[in-house]
């Protein structure tokens, strides 16, 4: 099984983004435009080839789902809205236009058959989210975490077992989560702790820490810094900072001595919150530790 991100955001014809999107829900589809002069349904990829080559330049994303996108793939998409949604491939890759797109002018008809299932934001992975910023109509998911999660996540919404989960994909939850989804949850715990986030903190652009904290009551800084993967964090470059320091690294990959104003936080101490908090994290961390836990 393969998963996929695809845009929905028609090139051509006059049908907006949320009428395509919609069209695409009705009909249960996914796909692309360029679309023929002709129009004839075919499932027989050189038809459709010898004549949208007389029309289009690069039919290359129009390939890319006949080579690649199969039965029983995972595809994740967005409408106009920014609402996220999973879909499970039924069908490869044919061209296909309905009447309906005819007469609204809607640039779908490389098209894959599919079920949808709808996201609510907070439950999408990061990695996903990230995909979309890119310009590609159509392309692959090859993170294996992101993939098992995705498979759970179907089998959850759909409330089946088309999934069989790898777990030795995952051998923690900190494998789950991408870097600013390990920040969002170290926040979420110092502010547990009493410590509030200085917002404008943090930015891209911050040289050493990834945002600075306060604590209100005893007037006390803090700076944070998060690694994931295997970068390593040395108590030695903050042992003389004048402000308290806490650090995070996803594997425990930890170098240095140990000093009074630094903290090294534990992959047990923050799944311990997790677990204390489970009713009021965001979805993708409830599911994710939901995925993690199981047999």
């Amino acid at each position: 099984m393969y998963l996929y991100r695809i845009h929905i955001r028609p090139q051509g014809g006059e049908a907006n983004i949320q009428t395509t999107f919609n069209y695409c829900l009705s009909n249960g589809l996914l796909g692309v435009g360029w679309r023929t002069e002709t129009n004839r349904n075919t499932k027989v990829w050189d038809e459709y080839f010898d004549e949208a080559s007389k029309l289009h330049n690069n039919l290359q994303n129009c390939a890319y789902i006949h080579k690649r996108i199969k039965e029983g793939d995972l595809v994740w998409t967005r409408d106009g809205q920014a609402q996220y949604y999973i879909a499970r491939v039924k069908s490869g890759w044919e061209y296909w236009q309905s009447q309906e797109a005819v007469d609204f002018d809607i640039d779908i008809a490389n098209i894959f058959r599919c079920d949808f299932q709808r996201v609510v934001k907070d439950a999408v992975p990061g990695k996903v989210i990230a995909c979309f910023r890119a310009p590609k109509s159509v392309q692959s998911i090859a993170d294996n975490a992101t993939i098992e999660y995705s498979k759970y996540l179907w089998n959850k919404l759909a409330r089946c077992h088309a999934y069989t989960i790898d777990q030795s994909k995952f051998p923690d939850i900190f494998t789950m989560l991408d870097d600013e989804e390990t920040e969002d949850l170290l926040f979420l715990y110092l502010q547990t702790l009493g410590w509030h986030i200085v917002p404008n903190s943090r930015k891209a652009d911050t040289m050493r820490f990834e945002f600075f904290l306060v604590n209100p009551v005893t007037g006390d800084r803090a700076d944070v810094q998060v690694k994931t993967g295997n970068e390593r964090l040395n108590s030695d470059t903050y042992g003389q900072h004048s402000n308290q320091v806490f650090l995070f690294q996803s594997n425990e990959y930890y170098d240095g001595s140990t000093y009074d104003n630094v903290t090294c936080i534990s992959q047990a101490e923050l799944v311990r919150f997790m677990r204390r908090a489970i009713n009021w994290l965001p979805s993708s961390f409830k599911i994710k530790l939901e995925l993690v836990r199981q047999d």
